[in-house]
């Protein structure tokens, strides 16, 4: 995130967390019990849905105003933060004080500090969590395998939208400095508030990669909600000459032998509808163990019936903003991490970026460097 949209998102929150304190301020002076539950509840429960009208749902305020949900969904957290801190030291005094009754007062003006001050910790802290991009390891079995095998996995860039061109060329060197064979993308490398020269500028990027790299698409490469943003940047035909220029292979419902004992089928998105083959329609032409590169980790029948060593997914951004992951759970959504299935391991990477502006509150941003075995006999 560049200066001014961190100063910009700062002085978003700030104002949010004043009108928040201004509507509340009778509250805080006055012993309301019951009203101040009820208003702690109604916070409580408008954090998930700000998250989930940031990051679950399509909607032009998403583009065109996402720092406004961001401002907001801080400003609440941090106002639910001093909000419990008050009520214990309202207890503790009461407690403190003779027979258990309050005598002194709380100073509702420490409690508007904590709050400002847990607002600004928040934001900072969901600043630093996006942007540190970590690198997690992983190491599996694979029937089929002859030899060990390194590789790269990253999805969720949204290059020139949420990642700078100067992050990606920091990732570009991450991947070259390691001993992977080869770079899986997972899709979403670019998204509908990425220009064109910024998408042109991305695969030029990514082309400076010394090893093969294999691309899937996601549900924003060939920005499907541009008109919501005003229209579309660049067609489909120049997204797949970029694609072409750097040298990357991209794959659609195709398999494709990156070892000699080890085969990469690519998934078409799942958003394109019956535009995707069924697991049915696949045909694998080579031998050896299989991995499949998939955006998004919902296909339960492609995950029951397939017969892969591994699948690797994104989309799920490590569920990004707070408590969005438990909920996810609930649903049975795979969000980040390993998950075993019938047919296959399945993987959803955090991704390397998530959507703009770039806070995280759940999983961090990351890369994967993963190492698959032989089979132990």
């Amino acid at each position: 995130m560049d200066a001014a949209t961190m100063m910009m998102l700062i002085a978003e929150t700030i104002l949010v967390w004043a009108i928040l304190t201004a509507i509340q301020f009778p509250l805080r002076k006055e012993e309301h019990r019951v009203v101040r539950s009820i208003v702690f509840l109604l916070k409580l429960i408008l954090i998930p849905a700000v998250a989930v009208l940031f990051v679950a749902i399509e909607w032009p305020i998403t583009y065109t105003h996402g720092d406004i949900l961001c401002a907001i969904y801080i400003a609440l957290i941090g106002d639910v933060v001093a909000s419990i801190i008050e009520y214990f030291v309202r207890r503790t005094m009461a407690w403190i004080d003779a027979g258990g009754e309050l005598r002194h007062k709380f100073d509702y003006r420490v409690g508007v500090s904590i709050g400002l001050v847990a607002c600004i910790a928040m934001l900072a802290f969901a600043t630093v969590n996006a942007e540190t991009v970590r690198v997690d390891t992983h190491e599996w079995q694979a029937d089929g395998l002859q030899q060990e095998h390194t590789f790269a996995f990253a999805a969720d860039l949204h290059a020139g939208s949420s990642m700078s061109m100067d992050a990606l060329r920091d990732f570009c060197r991450q991947v070259n400095d390691s001993e992977a064979e080869f770079l899986i993308l997972g899709g979403d490398v670019t998204d509908e508030n990425t220009s064109y020269r910024e998408m042109i500028e991305t695969y030029s990027i990514l082309s400076t990669v010394r090893i093969p790299v294999y691309f899937v698409y996601g549900n924003h490469d060939r920005q499907p909600g541009a008109d919501i943003v005003g229209g579309r940047t660049y067609s489909d035909e120049q997204l797949m000459g970029a694609i072409d220029g750097a040298g990357i292979i991209l794959l659609t419902d195709d398999y494709v032998q990156v070892a000699s004992d080890l085969v990469l089928l690519g998934r078409e998105d799942i958003s394109v509808g019956d535009a995707r083959k069924g697991w049915s329609e696949l045909v694998n032409p080579y031998s050896g163990a299989l991995i499949v590169a998939d955006h998004q980790p919902f296909d339960k029948d492609q995950l029951e019936i397939e017969k892969s060593a591994l699948q690797l997914s994104g989309h799920m951004h490590g569920a990004q903003l707070w408590p969005l992951g438990f909920f996810y759970g609930l649903l049975g959504f795979p969000t980040y991490g390993e998950y075993d299935y019938p047919g296959t391991r399945l993987y959803v990477t955090p991704g390397v970026s998530g959507w703009a502006p770039l806070l995280r509150t759940e999983a961090h941003s990351g890369w994967d460097l993963i190492t698959l075995h032989p089979e132990v006999q």
